[in-house]
């Protein structure tokens, strides 16, 4: 190679390398780009934040009743008629017996705890006075429950006692009221239930009033209506009935029981450690 061709060549490399040079400078990201591709990648490879929500669950509770008194129906009629009664407000709702998961057979064990009448039936209450009562352990075996309620009672945990109260208003009406001492209080919801269904089945009866309370023993076919509601391990019955025994203004007589019934459930509900 002459000197000449040699010294052409390098000023072709020299003018390559200055292209080149040149080229990359063009290409080559600044500082300042270089830090916001890096930020851009960053950004890439993290989660995107996906927007709040805000759930709402609305529940729908069935309770089972151990501490607070509840009415489940009002019935009216007489003991041999099979008119429909009138249905009161349910607080619990109803409860199959069947679905109820069965439990380990208890234990024989002294027996438990019951209310005693004087505890469970104050003497006066709101205009009513209260002229008998009585009460035992046999829940069944006093012939004052009726073979349906003696059905239940024998199908369930079992049965405490039961305690009853002759009370009369300032009209000589009379109003009993009985009070079974359940074991277990899903038994008390189930009873209650079942006996709601008939209102004009008359599972127990009626106390017969006392010499000298002013009252007079009432005919079987006298009218009558009934009421049924449950406190903890404790099922109430309340019957009603006219001093004259008519069967007539059905509704009124409701009326009349239902304050009573519902003082004595709440006062002996409370005095209840079953």
């Amino acid at each position: 190679m002459t000197d000449a061709n040699h010294g052409a060549g390098d000023e072709r490399w020299d003018q390559f390398v200055r292209e080149f040079e040149t080229t990359r400078a063009i290409h080559e990201p600044s500082a300042a780009e270089r830090q916001a591709a890096a930020e851009r990648e960053a950004a890439g490879k993290r989660p995107r934040r996906r927007k709040a929500m805000t759930v709402t669950a609305v529940a729908g509770a069935v309770a089972v009743l151990a501490g607070a008194a509840f009415w489940l129906s009002a019935g009216h009629g007489t003991r041999h008629e099979t008119a429909g009664g009138t249905a009161g407000p349910a607080s619990a709702a109803p409860s199959q017996r069947s679905a109820r998961p069965e439990s380990p057979a208890e234990p024989s064990t002294a027996p438990m705890s019951m209310v005693t009448v004087d505890q469970a039936f104050p003497a006066r209450v709101a205009g009513y006075t209260k002229v008998k009562q009585s009460g035992g352990p046999n829940c069944t075996g006093s012939g004052m429950v009726g073979p349906n309620l003696t059905a239940l009672i024998e199908g369930s945990k079992g049965c405490r006692g039961v305690i009853g109260a002759l009370y009369k208003d300032a009209s000589n009406n009379e109003y009993t009221i009985v009070a079974f001492g359940m074991k277990d209080p899903v038994d008390v919801v189930h009873l209650v239930t079942a006996l709601s269904t008939h209102p004009t089945d008359y599972e127990v009866g009626v106390l017969t009033p006392p010499a000298g309370s002013g009252l007079r023993a009432l005919p079987a076919d006298s009218g009558l209506v009934q009421s049924f509601a449950g406190y903890g391990r404790l099922l109430v019955v309340g019957l009603g009935q006219w001093s004259d025994g008519r069967t007539a203004d059905y509704q009124a007589l409701v009326d009349k029981l239902s304050p009573l019934m519902n003082k004595v459930t709440k006062v002996a509900g409370g005095h209840d450690r079953g």
